[in-house]
């Protein structure tokens, strides 16, 4: 009754309010008034409305009725009515209260009235004149309506389409994640009835995806115990589709509301979600999980205490003893005191994408690309622009890596609510940024497969991108930056580790790499060329690339005490016997001298240069002698 008396007001008096002179209050106006703030004051919203509705039809004319009016609406969250207000009473006096034109211009930008939101602001900017002391919300707002104005006239982008297929149906979908080769897609789906009958509780599920030929064909919910009564969403799947991290609320086991669980596919069966505890887990809320590609960091949303407002976005890394570090809040270039979530990161691991609504934008939440690895006090958020942004919300981004294509949700379909939209990433990703590299691991003797950790680590540089190869079928799938070589290694208890070198132009042919990789069972006699041991031109001293390897073989010796492996050095025919000999004498001591200085134990170290002999290849070639010039490790005893 209070709303329609108010709408009443509205349509009945507005048209009357610019012959209206405005009267002084009465001492029963500012009496009414009083209460009405004391109401609003207390979250009385039921006796705020009805006296702000006496007022309003009692005193038509005066400012203060319209301004209380809006104030209360505005709280409850019924914006057309708060508006209506606050037009009535820039109506009455276009100067009296000049926030009015600020939140009218705020409402007007979020529709997409872009034009009307600009004059609105200008007139706000106006009145109040000193723009240097405005709050940032404030400042945001204005270069926001210039960008998205500019953006509407600048914009040649093909824009997103809908995702073809059974995916998309009129309940929200939403929160897509996909492996990195596009081959299987998870997403989030709410019951739209749910999400809009106040009578029904909403209710998330995930559900999974297989492409097939040219789309991803009928989705199927995933079975308990990772879909449950309550809610789970907001996941992500890892780079080969085997590990995936979401949210869920109010299980037994969680910390507070909303906690990150994960689960691993082995073979095609998922196990039971296992909760991640703390710290990354609290009693406040922690959503849109994303493991990077190294397979080491974690980056998630929450709005834990510590962070610049609303739901901030977070790192943990794992340890060696494979818990999780106590997060940190990645700073306030991309968090902002409103929202940012659902981060996803590149193979690079340079650069971030993310969605936030307090950045400069087209309106709701936008998607938003960020270099960290350029720091840099004066970077910001690079807004991805109209046509993957909108006055809708638009978040979730994930990526197919092998065709460049995205894929994001947004609501700008009113009709069918919540849709997944995809397109081409190019110009924000460049074609061929990432390629792919899938294969299997098998032991090299009976060719069983084997669940070993492969990585992919471009030559001297520190950027991984690692997964664990399935137990059951050895297969593994996994992204590569794009750079001039690669250091691909594959290791597993109980066996000789894999090391090989590639450069790009050999990889290269299409955007995805098959590799079958032979492990070498650890037994005497067992040996291994190690690809990836490197040595100043004509010296011994060893280079930085060699370090992974290095690594490797400490690992072997703390596996397996009491084991006695053989250095080999060997050199091309470049040079006299005697220099090559010595050379490969020298090289071979200085791989055992390091491990010797990280705490192996000289007894159980042989290093022997073997100089030209055993060639592997030709020295006719520069591709021969590449190969013959190399250090392998044998094993001599164990115990």
């Amino acid at each position: 009754m209070v709303r329609l008396l108010i709408l009443i007001a509205f349509f009945t008096c507005s048209w009357c309010l610019p012959a209206q002179q405005k009267p002084e209050a009465s001492p029963v106006a500012v009496k009414k008034l009083k209460k009405a703030k004391e109401a609003l004051n207390k979250m009385d919203w039921n006796e705020a409305r009805h006296l702000s509705g006496e007022l309003v039809k009692q005193y038509p004319g005066w400012t203060e009725s319209w301004k209380i009016t809006a104030e209360i609406y505005q709280e409850t969250g019924d914006f057309d009515i708060s508006e209506k207000a606050l037009r009535n009473l820039v109506t009455i006096d276009s100067t009296h209260y000049p926030e009015a034109w600020r939140w009218i211009a705020e409402w007007t930008f979020n529709r997409g009235d872009y034009a009307d939101a600009s004059q609105n602001f200008e007139r706000y900017i106006h009145l109040i004149r000193d723009t240097a002391s405005l709050p940032r919300r404030v400042k945001v707002l204005g270069a926001s309506i210039r960008f998205a104005a500019d953006q509407l006239l600048k914009s040649s982008r093909k824009l997103p389409e809908k995702l073809s297929g059974p995916v998309n149906t009129r309940d929200d979908e939403y929160f897509p994640s996909l492996s990195i080769d596009g081959s299987e897609l998870v997403f989030t789906r709410q019951a739209r009835l749910a999400a809009t009958n106040p009578k029904t509780v909403p209710h998330e599920d995930l559900y999974y995806a297989a492409y097939q030929d040219t789309t991803y064909g009928i989705p199927q919910a995933f079975p308990y115990p990772i879909n449950t009564n309550g809610n789970e969403g907001t996941q992500s799947l890892s780079q080969d589709g085997r590990i995936m991290f979401f949210a869920s609320c109010n299980r037994p086991d969680t910390k507070g509301g909303c906690d990150i669980y994960y689960c691993v596919k082995t073979g095609a069966v998922w196990s039971e979600p296992v909760n991640l505890g703390y710290p990354v887990n609290t009693r406040y809320w922690e959503s849109t999980p994303f493991l990077a590609p190294d397979g080491k960091r974690l980056f998630f949303a929450s709005n834990r205490p510590g962070g610049y407002g609303g739901m901030d976005i977070w790192l943990t890394t794992l340890q060696s003893d494979q818990s999780w570090s106590v997060p940190v809040n990645i700073g306030p270039q991309i968090n902002t005191p409103l929202g940012e979530l659902s981060p996803i990161i590149l193979v690079d691991g340079k650069i971030l994408f993310f969605a936030s609504n307090g950045h400069i934008g087209m309106g709701g939440f936008d998607l938003y690309k960020f270099d960290l690895s350029n720091l840099s006090k004066s970077q910001v958020p690079e807004n991805l622009g109209y046509g993957m942004n909108t006055f809708y919300n638009e978040d979730g981004l994930t990526l197919n890596a092998e065709r460049n294509i995205g894929m994001f949700a947004s609501n700008r379909d009113t009709s069918t609510g919540k849709d997944i939209y995809q397109v081409d990433m190019w110009p924000f990703i460049p074609v061929n940024t990432t390629l792919t590299l899938a294969g299997m691991v098998k032991d090299r003797i009976t060719g069983v497969p084997l669940g070993a950790r492969v990585e992919v680590q471009p030559s001297a540089d520190t950027l991984i991108s690692s997964v664990e190869a399935d137990p059951v079928t050895g297969k593994f799938l996994l992204g590569i930056p794009e750079r001039a070589a690669y250091r691909i290694g594959a290791t597993r208890q109980g066996y000789l580790p894999y090391s090989n070198f590639y450069l790009k132009d050999t990889l290269l042919g299409n955007n995805k790499i098959q590799l079958i990789i032979g492990l070498e069972p650890l037994k005497p006699g067992a040996g291994i060329v190690l690809r990836n041991i490197f040595f100043v031109l004509n010296s011994y001293e060893l280079l930085p690339g060699s370090s992974k390897d290095l690594e490797e073989i400490l690992t072997v010796f703390n596996q397996n005490p009491g084991i006695i492996i053989e250095i080999s050095g060997y050199t091309d025919n470049t040079g006299t016997d005697e220099y090559n000999l010595v050379l490969s004498q020298k090289r071979a001591e200085s791989v055992m001298k390091y491990l010797i200085n990280h705490g192996i134990n000289p007894g159980q170290l042989i290093a022997k240069g073997y100089g030209t002999s055993n060639p592997v290849a030709s020295n006719d070639t520069e591709a021969g002698k590449s190969l013959n010039r190399r250090t392998e490790m044998k094993v001599i005893r164990m115990k």
